[in-house]
């Protein structure tokens, strides 16, 4: 990518969230913060939980704050659970949608189903969104170039939310998904996945991005985009676009940037303690960024989204 471009684009997406953010309808995080009583989330494996709350797609260790939604919502003092049958969806609580590998089609299903059953969101209602990953897996591997017809759709599927009351959505897009193990053997170059992931005008976060900041123009805005590729890049994978090779700066114990640590790492839907390379007596996951080819471990999950609480807290969205 030619280097002027590159800084332009990097300077431009700073000015666009910092428009997004600036007024995302929060007062000062000292005063009156939002508290939220029921918490809604939607995705993919970065949000996938068992019916006890329990993180899936990551390194199954049984906690409750290892997915993006369930350290979000633990800020709230509110554990997610997968809703079903035995536990429906209630005026308190924390209710996931989510399911391992979805791709945005499969969110817009999964908050039809929210709404078919709620009909409205409350004003303490906080909504998690992480979606992505899957498709950008997609598109690379069938030589699609735009992501401009799948951030439509999450778009259109996140106005629905708003249109029937939401006032706290936060919208984890994907990660760099060149940085990760399964970009490392897919054989697909890392500059092509990178431009799908976030550094082109035609990414999905770039187009997600800039299609979230015209929907929402008014001053208090519903809606907080929270791209966290900065602070993943700074230390996930082995090398980076260029074949630069990439070092921890993270701040936290960190030996393994770049290999799946789950014995089986595909599909990416995670894997139990047992299933670890090395068995269930490794402690290997907890210093590794990636607990199979695309989804990351539990240390990595908290991480990233504290990284969103401390924008939610300091913008009056999280106490």
């Amino acid at each position: 990518m030619n280097l002027m471009f590159s800084r332009t684009l990097k300077a431009l997406c700073t000015v666009m969230a910092a428009a997004l953010l600036s007024a995302c309808g929060g007062a000062s995080s000292t005063v009156d913060p939002f508290i939220a009583t029921r918490v809604i989330v939607f995705g993919d494996g970065f949000n996938y939980v068992d019916g006890s709350g329990a993180g899936q797609s990551t390194v199954q260790t049984g906690e409750t704050d290892i997915t993006i939604a369930g350290r979000i919502a633990a800020r709230y003092g509110i554990v997610t659970k997968q809703v079903s049958g035995s536990y429906p969806l209630a005026a308190a609580g924390g209710f996931s949608y989510a399911t391992a590998n979805a791709r945005v089609a499969d969110v817009n299903t999964q908050i039809s189903t929210f709404l078919s059953s709620a009909g409205s969101v409350a004003k303490k209602d906080l909504i998690v969104i992480a979606v992505g990953n899957w498709d950008i897996y997609d598109a690379a591997r069938s030589g699609v170039t735009s992501m401009d017809p799948t951030t439509t759709t999450l778009v259109t599927a996140i106005q629905r939310l708003t249109n029937a009351g939401a006032e706290h959505v936060v919208v984890m897009p994907p990660i760099n998904m060149a940085r990760t193990p399964w970009a490392a053997s897919s054989g697909i170059s890392r500059s092509t996945i990178e431009s799908l992931s976030n550094t082109a005008t035609t990414s999905f976060n770039f187009t997600l991005l800039a299609k979230l900041t015209a929907a929402y123009r008014q001053d208090a805005k519903p809606v907080m985009f929270l791209d966290r590729t900065s602070d993943f890049n700074a230390f996930a994978g082995s090398v980076d676009a260029g074949g630069n090779v990439v070092q921890n700066y993270s701040g936290i114990a960190l030996t393994n940037l770049s290999t799946a640590v789950c014995s089986v790492s595909s599909p990416a839907v995670g894997c139990a303690l047992s299933g670890l390379i090395g068995g269930a007596t490794s402690t290997d996951y907890q210093t590794s960024v990636f607990a199979d080819e695309i989804n990351l471990t539990p240390v990595i999950n908290r991480y990233l989204a504290d990284r969103m609480i401390a924008t939610m807290v300091s913008i009056g969205w999280a106490p």
